[in-house]
């Protein structure tokens, strides 16, 4: 049995080869070929059912980074076209299967981001509907018409905005992506319209020059301060510069749904990286940890805490109120420099701390 592979995010379930079978040999070539995908199927199967519920992704966020994902490819592929007209041949927005089928994607940081802009994306809806219709207390302050900090919020809300399609389901704009991911990324598309070229007779040197050029050209096209996460710090740093960065309006902002601006605004006040500060609100167990080390008042801890876990529960597990009152009851007896020191350590060099945790079993 061969070893499974991920399938595409892409191809619809079902999906057979279309047309005539030209003669006996093809079809029985078909039949192989079902047998050696049922085979792989199974052992996926294993793989996938053997998972923790908590480890799994379920079906909307797998159709939602799929589409990401391919929204993001495509966007990648015109960018390189524009930026270098001898890639600029043939059709576009097909090279997402090409890309999956290569095993591009598993050396690339891409899914990871797509993942977590579209749980970002549930995570504001959910909190969004939990709230209700009443504004939470100190939102009012980051009114982008006429507020106090209107230039900044009115910042945030277009860098929102080219998160989010007309039909309402997520984006991710390529200055979202890291840095790194985003680099590798182009050259990996930049390889398939190069792949694509030599296949056409393509003379092999001038094709890889021209490949180099779109890659250089394409990224330096991009301006990572139009992205989510500096609006976002340029958005808490005023705040926090007028003295305005208090637990009410961090209970307002979570009840509005801003994850991003939320996520800025406790990186500024506890003093590290906006990624790390977002990665803690995926999870309320480290969301609680994040509120105390910036000394939130307990009772507005406990009503974010609630609300957060509520939002971010799947349906299995513990109640999510009852995870959150047990939260709770923790917080108080976590002291306020024990809570800075365990979220400080997102100051440290990632690979540093990554072998930290793995060597003492964390």
């Amino acid at each position: 049995m061969s070893v499974p592979q991920p399938s595409s995010p892409f191809a619809p379930s079902g999906a057979s080869p279309s047309g005539p079978l030209p003669s006996g040999e093809a079809l029985l070539s078909a039949a192989h070929g079902a047998e050696a995908l049922l085979g792989d199927r199974v052992a996926a199967a294993g793989i996938e059912l053997a998972r923790p519920p908590s480890f799994g992704i379920d079906d909307e966020m797998r159709a939602r980074s799929g589409q990401l994902i391919r929204a993001t490819i495509d966007a990648t592929e015109l960018a390189l076209r524009t930026a270098e007209p001898m890639l600029n041949d043939g059709p576009t927005g097909e090279l997402g299967e090409r890309f999956i089928a290569a095993g591009l994607l598993s050396r690339s940081g891409i899914a990871a981001a797509a993942l977590l802009r579209a749980e970002e994306h549930r995570l504001a809806a959910a909190l969004v509907r939990g709230a209700g219709e009443i504004e939470g207390p100190g939102a009012q302050r980051l009114d982008p018409i006429g507020g106090e900090f209107a230039a900044e919020s009115f910042a945030v809300r277009a860098a929102e905005a080219a998160r989010i399609e007309r039909t309402g389901d997520p984006l991710l704009p390529l200055h979202d992506v890291p840095a790194e991911d985003r680099h590798a990324l182009f050259w990996q598309v930049a390889a398939c319209l190069a792949d694509r070229a030599l296949a056409q007779g393509g003379e092999e040197a001038v094709v890889h020059r021209a490949a180099g050029a779109a890659v250089s050209r394409a990224l330096a096209a991009i301006d990572d301060g139009e992205g989510i996460a500096p609006a976002a710090m340029r958005l808490a740093h005023r705040v926090d510069g007028a003295r305005q960065l208090d637990d009410a309006l961090l209970a307002g902002t979570l009840a509005a749904g801003r994850v991003a601006s939320l996520a800025g605004m406790l990186a500024v006040r506890v003093g590290i990286p906006f990624d790390d500060a977002r990665a803690m609100l995926t999870d309320a167990a480290r969301f609680a940890v994040l509120l105390r080390a910036c000394e939130v008042e307990r009772g507005i801890a406990a009503a974010m805490v609630l609300a957060l876990a509520l939002a971010l529960d799947r349906g299995f597990g513990a109640d999510p109120a009852d995870h959150a009152a047990t939260l709770v009851e923790g917080y108080n007896a976590l002291t306020v420099e024990r809570a800075r020191a365990e979220v400080r350590r997102a100051r440290l060099e990632p690979h540093y701390r990554d072998a930290l945790a793995a060597l003492t079993g964390r």
